[in-house]
């Protein structure tokens, strides 16, 4: 997979969607009190995501 900013193929961070799993601290009824750390990743970025150029904002294209 990579993906090309259509601005400025210089450009190679881009920003797209991940899903973490967490340990929280939560209190007594299960309310949210603190994030302790990312245990794992439960789904990678993937090319069927949108991924914006984190340096000018335009819509990438991602190739797999």
């Amino acid at each position: 997979m990579k993906a090309i900013c259509p601005k400025d193929e210089n450009h190679k961070l881009f920003i797209t969607t991940a899903h973490e799993v967490h340990d929280w601290v939560v209190d007594e009824t299960g309310d949210f009190v603190e994030d302790v750390e990312c245990i794992e990743v439960s789904a990678d970025p993937n090319s069927g995501n949108c991924w914006t150029c984190k340096i000018c904002g335009a819509e990438a294209t991602v190739t797999d």
